[in-house]
């Protein structure tokens, strides 16, 4: 049995994604949203952990390290998938680690390295980087009158290279932001999301990193799912997965940006080919029903699961 114990609502939450493509994958998952201290394995009507089991989690710094020791106790395989940045930033570091410890297997997209987890003694951590939300899919529409020429998804706060994006893109273009531009936590998803992307010619994206070799935002999965452009920030690595030109296009500076945007606005008929192209590989490769073949892929080959 496998006890997820995450964050599933709101609805937008990719744990709802990951435990959908996990039964499909046919396994019997039993969710417990974390934030309700009630709805827990043992509790309430709630399945107990029991030995073979998988205690599974996206927020292990949420986890409880009392539960954690008791599930193992119990004979139970602990793991978690996460999709955020740690090492050094604000308090992660010492939120995290405690847990990680107890973790039998840890995947996150943290970056291909994993020399900051060997170095506070954490050998069992894996590269594993984020999707697409299938559920989310459209087929990519003719070409029509988009609503805007660029579009960011996402929010400014913290990030001074987000600001100076606005700043260059508002002053050339028909420029928009949709979601947490103005503090307001108010995220955009599903149709709404699909619509925006489609009917803009260009998403750009600014990761919170872009010197870390293998980590970027899920911002690009989002983007080629929904059935949109993506032109974001190069990160080392991310050639490994898509092709400049061919599914998407990639900038070293903002001046760069400037420069790349001018040529897919420019270019309609490369631009549609490039986005459909990005689409199809989206959807044919990285779905969370991919992603989650290969988590339990490796699962199979550490002994987890058969």
């Amino acid at each position: 049995m496998l006890h997820y114990i995450s964050v599933f609502s709101p609805s937008w939450h990719n744990e709802r994604n990951v435990a959908g493509a996990l039964r499909w994958h046919g396994y019997d998952v039993h969710c417990y949203q974390i934030t309700d201290s009630h709805d827990r394995p043992g509790c309430n009507g709630n399945p107990s952990v029991g030995p073979g089991d998988v205690v599974f989690t996206s927020v292990p710094q949420s986890m409880s390290l009392a539960d954690l020791r008791r599930y193992k106790a119990a004979g139970a395989y602990l793991s978690c998938w996460y999709w955020d940045w740690l090492w050094g930033l604000g308090n992660r570091d010492a939120e995290y680690t405690p847990a990680l410890k107890l973790m039998d297997a840890i995947f996150s997209t943290d970056g291909f390295d994993d020399a900051e987890y060997r170095a506070r003694g954490i050998n069992c951590r894996y590269y594993l980087p984020q999707g697409a939300m299938p559920e989310d899919r459209m087929l990519p529409p003719r070409m029509g009158v988009p609503q805007h020429d660029v579009v960011f998804i996402g929010h400014l706060g913290g990030y001074p290279l987000r600001d100076e994006m606005r700043r260059r893109l508002s002053a050339r273009w028909n420029f928009a932001i949709y979601g947490d531009y103005d503090n307001s936590d108010r995220r955009v998803w599903g149709s709404e999301l699909t619509s925006i992307l489609q009917n803009a010619k260009i998403a750009v994206g600014i990761n919170y990193r872009d010197d870390v070799p293998g980590y970027w935002s899920d911002r690009i999965y989002v983007t080629l799912n929904n059935g949109g452009f993506y032109l974001g920030q190069y990160v080392p690595g991310i050639d490994r997965y898509f092709k400049a030109g061919v599914h998407c296009d990639f900038f070293a500076g903002l001046d760069e940006m400037e420069d790349k945007c001018r040529y897919w606005l420019a270019h309609d008929l490369e631009r549609e080919r490039c986005r459909r192209a990005g689409y199809a590989l989206v959807r044919d490769r990285d779905t969370y029903v991919h992603r989650v073949g290969e988590l339990l892929e490796a699962w199979r080959r550490l002994g987890v699961v058969r």
